[in-house]
């Protein structure tokens, strides 16, 4: 095998433009290697071209499961927290990730959403007219974070007595969820120890008077007589929590930033709202909230591009780069809220597409139209070079976004 580049995804310019970068590599080295947390110990291969990263979702050579060929490690000295995130079901390959998917599907289905846009749309609404003549905000902390964690509780049925320390569990591990290192995971535990309580709390009260939110339905979910277990339970609910909400308030800031970018198609959008559900399309497609999916380990040799991947092996697939691949998107660096067809990755493919995109789509769509439709002038309050990037490679999101509204 040739000597392959190295891109260490915590190098500054991965956060604030990584795209030059990707279309580099897309050219002229497709396979390639990666160093992706911050202690620069964990080192694996990237795949960059559509292609590629759609086979990586598709083909089972390609194993999302870390312990199938390893065994599993000594999991009982884990915190609980982690033991529980390793068990869901993105961790997980068929059969055990299609039965643990369908007891879910059961409970998250398209007509739960579907009755939740009433409640998005008045939540969304509520936190737009906040805004009015505050004059300059940050939408990170004003919008982009509260709608989708709003919601997510709302779903899960997380009572007002409960809302507060909820909702200030959730910010103090996704402030530090992702960094890769050990002092970040030390932090999220106290967090996760709470969540876990208050999970356990409300799965048990949810089996002793059932509601009509996510917990029950999750509770009840129930195929050929097969249930979620206890433990898969509150692994599915934290899933849930961490895989939807930050998601979705990436989503919406870094759609504002980019339709700051290209004014020429904010004002398209402004003058033809009808252009919403394609927009929101682009917007997921060329800004990628998600840059990666879960890392996957090879259960066999596999070649790719000229190189052959080593079983073994620890593969990214950058959803990030696959959406600005030229093959697949004419201009592909160009903002279109208008095109079609838009075969965009950035809810993944395959078997482990992502459960809430419906959900996400929903949220960034009443987020993004109703800042447009109150506010006449929407400006950066700091020069861009200014914002700041959350430091977390699995997500791509501002910790901050000052704007001057009017």
């Amino acid at each position: 095998m040739t000597e392959l580049p190295v891109t260490d995804l915590a190098e500054s310019i991965m956060f604030t433009d990584p795209f030059p970068r990707y279309a580099e590599l897309r050219r002229t080295a497709p396979v390639s290697r990666v160093l992706y947390n911050e202690t620069r110990r964990r080192e694996g291969y990237m795949l960059t071209r559509y292609a590629d990263v759609m086979t990586l979702h598709t083909d089972p050579r390609f194993s999302s499961d870390p312990f199938k060929q390893r065994g599993s490690p000594l999991t009982k000295l884990m915190p609980r927290m982690f033991r529980l995130l390793i068990d869901t079901m993105v961790f997980k390959d068929d059969p055990e990730h299609k039965r643990l998917r369908g007891l879910v599907n059961k409970a998250f289905t398209p007509k739960m959403v579907q009755q939740m846009a009433d409640h998005v749309q008045v939540l969304a609404d509520q936190l737009l007219d906040d805004l009015v003549g505050a004059g300059e905000v940050d939408l990170v902390s004003a919008l982009a974070v509260p709608l989708p964690l709003s919601v997510i509780s709302n779903m899960l049925g997380v009572d007002d007595r409960d809302r507060e320390e909820f909702q200030r569990s959730v910010h103090q591990m996704t402030d530090v969820a992702g960094a890769g290192n050990v002092s970040a995971m030390i932090k999220m535990l106290p967090a996760g120890r709470r969540m876990i309580r208050l999970f356990e709390r409300m799965a048990e009260q949810r089996r002793l008077a059932p509601d009509d939110r996510l917990i029950t339905a999750l509770v009840e979910a129930n195929e050929d007589d097969d249930v979620l277990s206890d433990h898969e339970i509150i692994a599915m609910i934290f899933l849930l929590l961490l895989a939807g909400h930050d998601t979705t308030s990436n989503l919406i800031g870094n759609s504002v930033v980019t339709l700051l970018d290209n004014p020429e198609q904010m004002q398209r959008l402004r003058d033809d709202p009808s252009l919403i559900d394609t927009a929101v399309e682009e917007l997921l497609r060329f800004t990628s909230p998600v840059p990666c999916g879960a890392t996957r380990f090879l259960l066999e040799d596999v070649e790719m591009a000229g190189q052959t991947l080593p079983r073994g092996s620890q593969v990214l697939g950058m959803l990030i780069s696959a959406n600005r691949d030229e093959d697949i998107f004419p201009a592909a660096d160009q903002l279109d809220l208008g095109r079609q067809p838009n075969r965009h990755l950035a809810f993944a493919f395959g078997g482990h597409f992502c459960l809430g995109n419906q959900l996400a789509r929903m949220e960034g769509r009443m987020a993004i139209r109703g800042l447009l439709e109150r506010f006449e002038h929407i400006e950066l309050a700091v020069p861009k070079e200014q914002l700041r990037w959350k430091p977390t490679q699995s997500l791509r999101g501002l910790a901050e976004l000052p704007l001057r509204l009017s």
